[in-house]
């Protein structure tokens, strides 16, 4: 079978790695100059540096099969919490915020509609919670698995000794609440990252792709449109031929141009600051390491330090709501508030726009327009998923049951 998998990020990737060795024709397309999409590292002339805090499980890992390329090390976080005027908390074990006090929930209509009304049912700290939020978009029109890459899904109330108890008791809070690890008795999950870094990990899987015989076609946008009730995808003058689609790229065009269905989400606009810790820092953590940050009186959101090259290294994420030497400030105090101390320096900041936003109704639109997809040929990408591991699951499983409804499970 002829597959043609739109969009070379990791996701569009590891989907034509596995199509190609079933056995099926495959084809990559991909609008940029290179595989990668956001995973791909922030180089300067300083050095190299990760995109974000990036990290693979073992499930992507396994399917990879290179083992000596990676590094394994248990995936530990911390928090940051400075929301209202009782000081400044920082936790290790856990990246949602810690609030002071005991947990107190009200009956809020819904828990799983929008992010603001989840958001609502913890009483008298929403508001600092509402209000810090903002950058991520209009709370009111977000759908609440928004809430799951803003780290705010659950809240963490340390000194509440009933906190298990109360989610033995009811489902609501048990979806609410959040213990860490350590108090569950489980200890930090693996993870992995690429020794020397995404970039090359990404030549290195574009070669494994061709020697599997996938043709990969970069500077290669392409448009879908329906021409007589018939899928069509162009790219500039090229028509493409196929049996499947797999779209693992932005959805917007493919549900605006052949189902009408506009996604109106817009990006969340953030910035990404790069550097070298200082030489000879006695870091308070074991890196890879990350903290996320609830601070009002900070644009900063999540700091990431980890060796790289041989090189201690730190990647940060911030609003964009200030200027450049703002964020800057505002990161130096965030790091020593995390006892890294001073005298880091910065390499690079690089301004981002994220799609991973979207609205209740536009999580319906993906549920509920996946079977007319499918009968076109079209395998949504699993765009209402936050992991990389289950957004591959997800297309995976449709595409194999495609496979086994217009082709009886034949390659």
């Amino acid at each position: 079978m002829k597959v043609t998998v739109i969009g070379g990020g990791f996701t569009g990737c590891m989907t034509a790695l596995e199509c190609a060795r079933e056995g099926h024709e495959v084809s990559l397309w991909e609008s940029a100059d290179r595989l990668g999409g956001v995973l791909l590292d922030i180089k300067t002339e300083n050095g190299t540096y990760f995109n974000g805090c990036h990290y693979l499980r073992q499930a992507s890992v396994e399917s990879l099969g290179w083992p000596d390329d990676f590094v394994e090390f248990p995936h530990e976080y911390g928090g940051v919490t400075a929301l209202n005027n009782n000081g400044i908390r920082v936790l290790d074990d856990t990246a949602q915020p810690s609030i002071e006090g005991a947990a107190k929930l009200l009956d809020a209509p819904s828990i799983e509609d929008t992010a603001l009304e989840r958001l609502n049912a913890y009483g008298l700290c929403a508001t600092d919670l509402i209000q810090w939020a903002k950058p991520f978009g209009d709370l009111a029109q977000l759908d609440w698995r928004c809430l799951g890459p803003m780290q705010l899904a659950r809240l963490h109330f340390p000194e509440d000794v009933n906190v298990p108890r109360l989610k033995m008791e009811s489902h609501r809070a048990d979806q609410l609440l959040a213990t860490p690890r350590r108090l569950r008795g489980q200890t930090a999950d693996p993870a992995w990252l690429p020794k020397r870094g995404y970039s090359q990990l990404f030549n290195k899987l574009e070669k494994t792709l061709i020697d599997l015989g996938v043709s990969i076609r970069l500077r290669s946008p392409v448009k879908p449109s329906i021409e007589a009730g018939l899928f069509s995808l162009r790219s500039r003058t090229e028509t493409i031929n196929t049996d499947a689609v797999v779209w693992t790229s932005n959805p917007h065009p493919l549900l605006n141009r052949v189902f009408g269905k506009h996604l109106d989400t817009p990006p969340i606009f953030m910035k990404l600051l790069v550097g070298d810790l200082s030489k000879g820092s006695q870091l308070p953590v074991s890196p890879p390491y990350y903290w996320q940050v609830f601070d009002k009186s900070s644009c900063v959101v999540r700091l990431y330090v980890y060796e790289l090259a041989g090189v201690m290294r730190f990647s940060a994420e911030t609003f964009d709501i200030v200027d450049d030497n703002t964020a800057w400030r505002d990161l130096q105090r965030v790091m020593q508030i995390c006892g890294l101390g001073d005298g880091h320096k910065l390499a690079s900041v690089v301004k981002q726009s994220r799609y991973v936003n979207f609205s209740p109704s536009e999580f319906k639109a993906f549920e509920t327009l996946t079977p007319r997809m499918l009968e076109l040929g079209v395998i949504p990408g699993g765009w209402q998923h936050y992991g990389r591991v289950e957004k591959v699951r997800h297309i995976a499983s449709l595409f194999h049951q495609f496979n086994k409804t217009h082709h009886g499970g034949c390659t």
